[in-house]
Order: C-alpha cells, then structure tokens, then sequence
C-alpha cells in the first residue's frame, strides 16, 4: 500500500515508531562512542605503563618474532621498528645468535608451555639478566607465543660478588687471630701440681730426676724471672754472723 492511501492514523503511528528507532539508534550510537572511548583510554594506559616500566618487556609469537617491544627493550636491544616480525628474531638480539641457543629456558618456554624463571650473565648484552618468560595461549588453549621479562641485576651481582669477598676476608682474619690466639695459649707456661723440693737446699727435682735451683725451675716453667735482694731478716742474721 502506497502512503497516500494509508490512513492518516497508521502514518502517525509508523511516523511515531520511525522517530523511536531513531532515538534508540542515537542511545546506541552514544554508548557505541563511550565504549570505543573506554576502549581508545584503556589502550592508551596499558600503552603508557608498559613503555614506563624500566624491565625490558618483549612480546614473541610461537616462531621466536619479537612482536612488540616497550621502550626499554626498543633502546637496550636496538630493536627497529616492528613493522614486520620477521625482522626481529629474539635470539639474535638477545644472544647475538643466528639461532636459538641450546639450553635457552625461554626457548624451551615456547615448546613446554611452562613459565620459566632464571638469571643468567648475558655475554652479548654484558649483563647480569633475571628473566622470567610467561607463555601466551589463545581463547582454544593453543600455545601463541610468550612475554619475556629481562631485568638488569648487573649492579646486585656485583655488589654480592663484593659482600663475598668482604665474608671471605673476614673469615681469613678470623682464621689468622685464632692461630695467633691459638698459639699464645700454647706458649702460655703454668706451673700446677705437687713439686717435689729439698727441704734443705730447697732445689726441685725436674721431670729428668735431676735437681734444679728453684729459680732455674720456675724459669723454665713460666714467664718469671727473679732479681736478687736481701731480705731485712737475712740482713740481721748476716750481721750477726
């Protein structure tokens, strides 16, 4: 039926009905922007705190290609512009290596599926690196790829490497006070026991059965030694005499 032959309630009605889609298209197409608007923030945060983080993050796919890379890794491993991923094989800019090195835990990553977790000096990177590689799956559970993580522990290395030789000295000095120490106590001379005198010369038999002065035998037996005086009591009884 053509609308000139409509009656005029039906084209009110279907005019009223157009005018509600209308606004329904304009409530849809405001949250359409919002969404999108959410979307555009959200990227744009992930994007902003990913390049802010100083760790050098990659992104690989299954075949080794660097996908993407945060700025600390784009500058530390002079990656270009990943305009293609075959341009940036992370063996080659991690290792310097034309292809995967044997026992890479992140390589092994890619074919196990498992998170691997390790440090390592890299000779290529002359650094001490934590890395931690995160594998990636897709919405059926297929393995994709991996985040790779690489923290410079360079400067902890070496200050580990300066506390153990500190310990190791500590414990030579250590070492080398107790022999002193050891030593001393060995030289230290006493004299305990029963010691067998005359009570009339006053001489001490020795070990050997022969009879020492008494000053001859305290020298050999300690760290004494003796000056010789007259006491006031011998002195009379030499005057006397």
């Amino acid at each position: 039926m053509k609308d000139e032959d409509k009656p005029r309630e039906q084209l009110l009605e279907e005019l009223k009905t157009l005018r509600d889609c209308c606004v329904e298209l304009e409530k849809l197409k405001a949250k359409y922007q919002r969404s999108q608007e959410i979307i555009y923030q959200s990227e744009q945060d992930w994007k902003d705190i990913f390049d802010t983080i100083t760790d050098m993050i990659t992104i690989h796919d299954k075949d080794f290609n660097i996908i993407r890379a945060n700025k600390a890794a784009e500058k530390i491993l002079g990656l270009p512009f990943l305009s293609s991923p075959t341009e940036a094989k992370c063996y080659k800019y991690y290792h310097g290596k034309d292809s995967p090195p044997e026992g890479c835990p992140s390589c092994r990553c890619l074919s196990t599926g498992v998170p691997a977790a390790f440090e390592v000096f890299e000779p290529h990177l002359n650094m001490f690196i934590e890395v931690r590689a995160i594998p990636r799956f897709n919405s059926n559970g297929e393995l994709i790829g991996l985040i790779h993580i690489v923290r410079d522990i360079t400067k902890r290395k070496k200050a580990e490497e300066e506390l153990e030789k500190y310990r190791y000295h500590l414990e030579e000095l250590v070492e080398e006070r107790t022999a002193k120490l050891k030593e001393a106590l060995e030289n230290v001379k006493t004299l305990k026991g029963l010691l067998p005198i005359c009570a009339w010369c006053k001489k001490i038999r020795n070990d050997k059965g022969y009879w020492d002065q008494i000053e001859d035998y305290i020298r050999k037996h300690s760290d004494a030694d003796f000056t010789h005086g007259i006491c006031p009591e011998c002195m009379e009884k030499i005057k006397d005499e």
